[in-house]
């Protein structure tokens, strides 16, 4: 559980950063696996996001932002913020499969998006 919300947490800087171009910088050493190692974070993260529990100001961030990362297979993000979503959505993954399936219906549950999205895990682009 712990892991999930520190993914989650991990995702919603990155995430957050691909609209704010003043703030790129500040996440370029951002401690990606701690994150997917704390499942109390991960999962708080979780809930804020899926609208299951109370969100931290960098949750609600990641939360505006991350249905347009998720349609778009972080298109307009930084090479940085792909490698760190990237390993974020992976490590969500590998820690809850129906966890993150369910995240992906959330926030495209037409599934529109899904090849590009499993592409983008796969190759990084």
């Amino acid at each position: 559980m712990r892991n999930w919300l520190l993914c989650l947490c991990a995702l919603t800087v990155v995430v957050s950063c691909s609209g704010q171009q003043q703030h790129y910088n500040r996440y370029d050493n951002f401690n990606t696996d701690s994150i997917i190692q704390n499942e109390r974070i991960l999962l708080a993260y979780y809930k804020c996001v899926m609208d299951k529990g109370p969100c931290t100001k960098d949750g609600k961030i990641f939360k505006r932002v991350l249905p347009e990362t998720l349609t778009t297979a972080c298109s307009r993000c930084s090479s940085k913020q792909k490698l760190v979503v990237r390993k974020m959505l992976l490590g969500i993954r590998a820690k809850s499969e129906p966890r993150f399936l369910e995240l992906l219906d959330k926030y495209d549950p037409d599934r529109s998006n899904r090849d590009a999205l499993y592409n983008f895990l796969v190759t990084g682009n």
